[in-house]
């Protein structure tokens, strides 16, 4: 490994954060969320140092869930939180018994079609207030009916999803509650609401399940909020730099010229860019870590490479490794400084980005 970009992975830190979502709902089951390869960080590595505490996965499609049951990970139930795409997958949900969300009609048909003894989990998504997924009022209750006669089916679950639950000023979340609560009526049948934000900030959303996704991965829903701070970071990227260089005031720095050196400068290239998943749209003064102190990015951001104020840095020396985020820079720091969000940064890491496991 010639060059040293990595992404180290701390599996301890998953399963702290994992404990710590299942402290806040100790009544509910976990629906450990997996799905986009565990959000960058590697679906089997972390599927499998939860394995035994988690209840069930969580993923986006049968691929990712044969992925996890071939890795060994055999008995442990995996839910399809977006249910299948063509009917050819029921024989798959059957052969590696996976649990099944239904959120349209030819879904549903497909389900009491099927000419097997496998008997389905089926998860019905309610479209309480998202507006994405799931069944609007009138619709779920007909679905609900077909699946309860249904002799394919072995178990039901309502299940929703919050639009807003990160949003501690808006009153959606209450809104969505109170719609989810009303199509249940009489219905006892198990439920699962609650997302990360909701797990930390809506207890009266726990329910039966809850399904950690974000936290999971110590990015907190609330990042800069002092009031939810317990989260650990499980990602750390980090590179090294590779040039150092002085330059005059008023010389400028990358493409677009976008930096122009206020006073003499010293310039620092790192080995991380857009190609290996670090954000081009990176603005200047987006902190890093080296040598003890914070630097910032000066210009644009390359497809291979940074650059960075090195002014302040104690001793910077070609090969210094510097971290991107991690326990010093927090990844919501980079992502608001990025107009995005830590999801999309972890998902976007690269294959040519090494990445290293510890316990």
């Amino acid at each position: 490994m010639a060059r040293k970009c990595i992404a180290s992975i701390n599996l301890s830190a998953i399963k702290k954060n994992y404990l710590y979502a299942k402290s806040l709902a100790p009544q509910s089951q976990v629906i450990a969320v997996v799905k986009a390869n565990a959000y960058g960080h590697g679906a089997i590595k972390v599927a499998h140092q939860l394995e035994g505490d988690a209840d069930c996965y969580g993923v986006a499609c049968s691929e990712e869930a044969q992925e996890l049951r071939n890795s060994g990970i055999l008995s442990t139930p995996i839910l399809l939180m977006e249910g299948i795409f063509e009917e050819s997958e029921i024989e798959l949900v059957s052969q590696l018994n996976l649990w099944l969300v239904v959120c349209n009609s030819l879904q549903v048909q497909w389900v009491l079609n099927n000419k097997s003894n496998f008997k389905f989990n089926i998860f019905i998504k309610i479209d309480s207030g998202m507006g994405r997924l799931g069944f609007q009022e009138d619709e779920f209750i007909k679905v609900s009916q077909l699946l309860e006669n249904s002799k394919n089916v072995e178990s039901i679950t309502l299940m929703s999803h919050f639009s807003s639950a990160d949003n501690l000023e808006s009153n959606s979340t209450d809104k969505q509650l109170s719609k989810f609560n009303s199509l249940l009526g009489y219905n006892k049948k198990q439920t699962s609401l609650a997302n990360s934000a909701a797990i930390i900030a809506h207890g009266d959303s726990h329910r039966d399940f809850i399904r950690p996704g974000i936290m999971l991965y110590g990015s907190s829903p609330f990042p800069f909020s002092e009031n939810f701070k317990d989260l650990l970071p499980v990602m750390t990227l980090s590179s090294t730099v590779i040039s150092i260089k002085r330059f005059k005031k008023g010389q400028t720095i990358g493409y677009g010229d976008r930096f122009s050196c206020k006073k003499d400068t010293t310039i620092g290239v790192v080995a991380i860019g857009y190609g290996d998943g670090y954000p081009r749209s990176a603005r200047d003064g987006t902190p890093v870590f080296i040598n003890g102190s914070v630097a910032k990015l000066a210009g644009k951001v390359s497809m291979d490479m940074i650059t960075i104020d090195l002014d302040g840095v104690l001793n910077p020396q070609i090969g210094d490794r510097v971290e991107l985020f991690g326990d010093n820079i927090p990844i919501d720091v980079v992502a608001e400084n990025s107009n995005t969000i830590s999801y999309e940064i972890f998902t976007k890491i690269t294959n040519r980005v090494y990445k290293t496991y510890i316990s």
